[in-house]
Formats: structure tokens, C-alpha cells, sequence
């Protein structure tokens, strides 16, 4: 059935199929990653890191988010091993992974959908063409013929809008995840920013001479 609508379709349909394979290999892979994202998540885990961090027990809070998967707790293991140099460009830089990596072939989907369509209509222009070249061949035109070009236009533009629309919802839901965890990891950074720079002060405070 469905080479059926790839033959009737014309060659265009064969474009179309391979954008439809990308984009299903595309979805099913971040799918796969949100799932993966999703187990290991660990707010909690978080919390007590920060909370270690708090009371100095750096030791601790490094082991807690050294091994996990977390995105947060890996930004944060980062600003915390390089506490004594600038954590904040360290959090920033690995941030910075961790959003490539959420995003990570979001462009290639974004793609399939601003040409699936465009082919579609390519499709269209290329079907109406063999259908009144049929027409104005010489002698009676075979209505099959007709038909068949009429045919390849309506299924391409069909093939290539039904493309673009099962993936837009897809995009959006990939978009709306990476920046509600972008956001999550923003704020557990800049709360161990504050936490890192209230032990410095303590620690200045603790260090320096009392005037008699």
C-alpha cells in the first residue's frame, strides 16, 4: 500500500520517504534520551548536594554527584572540583555540553520539517506539469494518463504536509524539555555560586586577625 503511494507519487515521493525515515529515526532517538534523562533524574540528590556544599562538606557532595547522570548534578560536581578557581566558568562551560547535548539533532528535525512541505509543493508543480503536458499531446489524451500526473501532485503535497505535522508536535515537545532542564541547571548553578561565595567569605572571616 504504501509503495503503491510512492509509485503513484512520483519520483519526489522518494525524497519524501527518506525525510519521513529521518525524521522518525530522529524522534525515536531523543525519545529514547528524554526516557533516559527522565530515570536519571535526581532532585533530590541535588538537594543534598547543595546542602552538603553549604555546610562545607565538599567531600561528600562531590562523591554524591561524581558517578550520576543528572545534568544538573554534573554541572554542579564541575563548579564544585574547580571551587579554588572560577567555578562559574566552569558551570557555564558545562552547561554548555549538557544543552548541546538536549539538543542534539533537534536541527536535523527542524530541517525535515521546513522541507518536507517544500516538496511537497515541488510534488505538486511537477505532477500538474505531466498532467497538461498529457493534455496537450497531440491527438486524445488518455484520461489514466491525466489522472496519474493529477495523482502524484495531490499525493505529494498530502506526503509532505502529513510529514511536517507529526513532527512539529515533537519539536516543540524536545524544545519545551531542553529548556525547562536548561533553566533547572541556570538555577542550581547560581545557587552553589552564592553558596561557594558565602564559604569564601566565612572562611576570609575565620582566617583574619582579631584586633585587640
Amino acid at each position: 500500500m504504501l509503495m503503491d503511494y510512492v509509485r503513484q507519487g512520483g519520483p519526489v515521493m522518494y525524497l519524501l520517504l527518506a525525510c519521513s525515515v529521518v525524521a522518525l529515526t530522529v524522534i525515536t532517538e531523543r525519545l529514547m534520551f528524554w526516557t533516559r534523562m527522565r530515570k536519571a533524574n535526581a532532585r533530590d540528590a541535588v538537594t543534598q548536594f547543595l546542602s552538603a556544599a553549604q555546610q562545607g562538606r565538599y567531600a561528600e557532595a562531590y562523591e554524591l554527584g561524581r558517578a550520576s547522570q543528572d545534568p544538573s548534578l554534573r554541572v554542579l560536581v564541575r563548579g564544585l572540583a574547580d571551587r579554588d578557581l572560577i567555578p562559574t566558568a566552569s558551570m557555564e562551560q558545562q552547561a554548555k555540553l549538557e544543552v548541546n547535548e538536549m539538543a542534539r539533532y533537534l536541527v536535523v528535525l527542524e530541517t525535515v520539517i521546513s522541507l518536507a512541505p517544500l516538496l511537497g509543493i515541488y510534488g505538486t508543480i511537477t505532477g500538474i506539469i505531466r498532467a497538461f503536458g498529457f493534455l496537450s499531446a497531440s491527438g486524445v489524451p488518455d484520461p489514466r494518463l491525466v489522472a496519474a500526473g493529477i495523482a502524484e501532485a495531490l499525493i505529494t503535497t498530502a506526503a509532505g504536509l502529513t510529514i511536517a505535522i507529526a513532527a512539529i508536535p515533537f519539536h516543540r515537545h524536545f524544545l519545551r524539555r531542553m529548556e525547562r532542564e536548561a533553566h533547572e541547571v541556570e538555577q542550581h548553578a547560581t545557587t552553589l555560586e552564592l553558596i561557594l561565595a558565602q564559604r569564601r567569605r566565612l572562611e576570609v572571616e575565620q582566617t583574619e586577625p582579631v584586633l585587640s
